[in-house]
């Protein structure tokens, strides 16, 4: 006979894993206990050696689907007396150190009872187990244990005790457990002259919140992670309604359909997205529209061929939409601001946007937004990591293992932040734009719920090298007030690094090819066009696209047609032609002060950005003079390319510099002589695609690079992607797949050249 203890880490709270282990020590003959703690799960077993020898093989075999054992770590020690194996409660811990997983979609089991009529829980819009249900948005505290829960505040019933309680049934201290008749509720509550007044209790509140939005109206609804508007995708009026309302004139929407089959007829999904679709994350997913499904497709999503769809994803989704439903489900917050995920700042923003609310009384502790994923050439592509994958650890390959604990605080725009425990990151959810103090608040109160609800202190702090960044200035006064280094890392640099860190390439040298909108040069000058060799935590600029200068600043970021007058103006001069007239007549009425301005030496910051190339090119073309959103007309440019195949254009490349004027000036020349502006588009796609990849072969021959890191929010472009995967080339091109190749993306990189020079200090 011996005894072991061994200690599980991971994601091994609240996911069936000490029932499993119960168990599988039982069958085997073991006696001993199990419990939760601070550290993840604790475990002695005692038994015969050959018992022993099978038992942590049998837990990793038969875990539930989502749970993660990182670290199995077993020793011997003295043997005691027991004759049982116990399910113990969790002792009080001091600081918290296991994982908690992200909020998932109702498993197989769930959905099974939650459709039959003769189960307790029928149409329950709450039901859960060990296997699925919310997670991060309703935990304090760790460890993962009701009374540390928003679930705290529901007494279980006498059925639900017993199943709470009971070792060998599915809910085994699942700690959202309910049912109708002790868990949570959903109200239905109508907006009369500035207050809300509750509808019938005669009448239930979901059946009459779906009749509305049938009808035309807009619900605000409470979800897992916040509020979302909802109205019905068919009914353009009511997508109008909520546009004017929010203050979202084009953005595209999100909708919620409510099965797959219902997905199949609005849109071309490949089994790749299928299997996103349905996946426990349920993000929303970027897929092809059908054009002759009927919903209203030019106000979910101007001008675009693509769609974003997502499955209900919370057991109230699946009661609640009709069948064949198409739902507008977009956050439920004015433009630029947080995810509303408080009942009282619901009432007080929403109250002029939805006509009803449809609220559930389980306290949201935490908010997460909607994730966004697409696939390109069969591999998926985030666009935005949140609900579903956080708080989700992966791991990746760090100096030291990782061993100080560092805040990596992303950028100011689509701000995710990032921590480790070890080599295990912990990227914070989607922030968004840190453009209000509400938005600053809601990443430094994010940060503190990540530093206690996972038993992290911060040894270093990470961030941008952009000065007026307010991610790097609360990131340099953190490292001041907690007396931790504050390092420092160039934008394109991180955006490669996030890629190195996901493939584990911390040695070799790597092309990282990083393409976006602005970031802080080393040189003081505006970057984003950029070709870098970079190995372990060093980084050399090779070459880059032209220079081209940003009229007033950063005015001429959110208004691309200043750039784009500097570009006809370098063309034409004081000569431009009559057949350009058109094109003058549709800009502001002060677009001739500032063409004085610029011809009379007016200062002007030089910008070496493939984003901006993009916007005044789509402004050329006539696709909007400012943006209403981030990245509003490089998509639409996109979008204008589509199903055209297009001519390679001129380009020039000295192997420093890869000149695309020669491209935009081409097409400038043809705006007056009937050329489809859909075949411009299309070739101005292709001739960067061309250009790029020529680069990328010139400069890996010159420096012997294998590798090539495609990164920057310009390659979230599906048709840029396609077009250079489609030419042959010898080298091996890289996208990140654990975080997006935005922004988003961007705090993996600063974390991970964190570690590397604190290796060598």
């Amino acid at each position: 006979m011996k005894r072991q203890g061994i200690r599980f880490t991971g994601i091994v709270q609240g996911v069936g894993f000490r029932p499993l282990i119960a168990v599988v020590a039982r069958e085997l003959g073991l006696t001993g206990f199990v419990y939760n703690d601070d550290a993840g799960v604790y475990v002695e077993v005692q038994g015969t050696e050959k018992a022993l020898a099978k038992f942590v093989d049998a837990v990793k075999e038969r875990k539930g689907p989502i749970a993660r054992i990182d670290s199995v770590k077993a020793y011997e020690i003295p043997l005691k007396e027991d004759s049982l194996f116990v399910i113990a409660p969790s002792p009080a811990g001091k600081q918290p150190a296991t994982f908690i997983g992200a909020d998932t979609a109702p498993c197989k089991a769930c959905r099974r009872e939650l459709h039959d009529p003769m189960n307790r829980r029928f149409h329950y819009g709450f039901i859960n187990c060990t296997h699925c249900g919310p997670r991060y948005t309703i935990v304090e505290t760790v460890p993962y244990d009701r009374k540390f829960t928003s679930m705290k505040e529901f007494a279980l019933c006498p059925a639900c005790k017993n199943e709470y309680e009971s070792e060998d049934n599915r809910r085994y201290h699942a700690e959202p457990n309910a049912c109708p008749v002790c868990g949570p509720q959903y109200t239905l509550y109508e907006v009369n002259i500035e207050k809300l007044e509750p509808t019938s209790k005669d009448l239930d509140p979901l059946t009459l919140g779906r009749d509305y939005v049938m009808t035309g109206h807009i619900i605000a609804f409470k979800g897992v992670g916040g509020y979302h508007l909802v109205c019905d995708a068919t009914n353009e009026k009511a997508i109008m309604t909520l546009r004017e309302r929010k203050q979202r004139p084009h953005k595209p929407l999100a909708v919620m359909v409510d099965s797959l089959a219902t997905a199949k007829e609005i849109a071309h999904i490949t089994p790749e997205e299928e299997a996103l679709l349905q996946s426990p994350a349920r993000p929303i997913v970027l897929v092809p529209q059908r054009s002759d499904a009927k919903v209203a497709w030019q106000a979910v999503a101007p001008n675009n061929h693509y769609v974003g769809i997502m499955l209900p994803y919370a057991p109230v989704h699946e009661v609640w939409l009709p069948a064949g439903a198409v739902w507008v489900m977009t956050s439920g917050n004015r433009s630029g601001e947080p995810v509303i995920f408080k009942d009282e700042e619901a009432i007080s923003q929403l109250k002029h946007v939805a006509d009803y609310f449809l609220v559930h009384n389980r306290r949201i502790v935490a908010s997460v937004d909607d994730s966004v994923v697409q696939v390109v050439k069969g591999e998926t592509l985030q666009v935005r990591r949140s609900r579903g994958y956080v708080p989700t650890s992966f791991k990746v390959r760090s100096p030291n293992e990782g061993k100080k604990t560092i805040l990596a605080m992303g950028g100011d725009l689509k701000n995710a932040f990032a921590m480790n425990r070890d080599e295990a990151v912990l990227m914070g959810p989607h922030i968004g734009d840190l453009a209000n103090m509400a938005m600053n608040d809601s990443l430094v109160w994010t940060i503190d719920r990540y530093k206690d609800l996972f038993g992290l202190t911060p040894e270093a702090v990470v961030a941008d090298y952009h000065p007026q960044y307010f991610s790097s200035q609360y990131g340099k006064t953190y490292s001041e007030e907690h007396n931790v280094p504050y390092i420092q890392v160039q934008h394109h640099h991180a955006h490669v690094a996030a890629v190195m860190a996901e493939y584990g390439l911390d040695s070799e040298p790597v092309l990282g090819i990083c393409f976006d909108g602005t970031g802080y040069g080393l040189d003081g000058t505006i970057w984003g066009g950029e070709f870098l060799l970079c190995q372990g935590h060093s980084m050399q600029r090779l070459a880059h696209i032209h220079t081209a200068p940003l009229p007033g600043g950063e005015a001429a970021v959110k208004e691309p047609w200043r750039q784009a007058l500097w570009y006809v103006s370098d063309k034409f001069g004081d000569d431009t032609p009559a057949w350009l007239e058109p094109w003058f007549n549709q800009l502001p009425d002060n677009w001739e002060l500032l063409d004085f301005m610029m011809k009379n030496n007016m200062p002007m910051v030089d910008a070496s950005s493939a984003g901006r190339l993009f916007d005044a090119v789509g402004c050329l073309l006539g696709l909007g003079n400012e943006h209403t959103f981030d990245g509003q007309i490089a998509m639409s440019l996109e979008q204008l390319a589509y199903g055209e195949r297009g001519k390679i254009k001129e380009f020039i490349f000295d192997g420093k510099i890869l000149d695309f004027k020669p491209l935009v000036q081409d097409i400038i020349g043809h705006l007056g002589d009937g050329i489809s502006k859909r075949v411009l588009a299309a070739s101005f796609h292709r001739t960067l695609a061309y250009g790029i990849t020529e680069t990328m072969e010139h400069l890996c021959t010159q420096y012997n690079i294998k590798q090539v890191i495609l990164c920057g929010g310009v390659f979230q472009n599906r048709r840029l992607i396609e077009e250079m995967m489609s030419i042959n080339h010898d080298q091996v091109m890289l996208l990140p797949r654990q975080v997006p190749p935005n922004d988003g993306g961007l705090a993996l990189g600063q974390l991970w050249l964190g570690h590397q020079k604190l290796a060598d200090l």
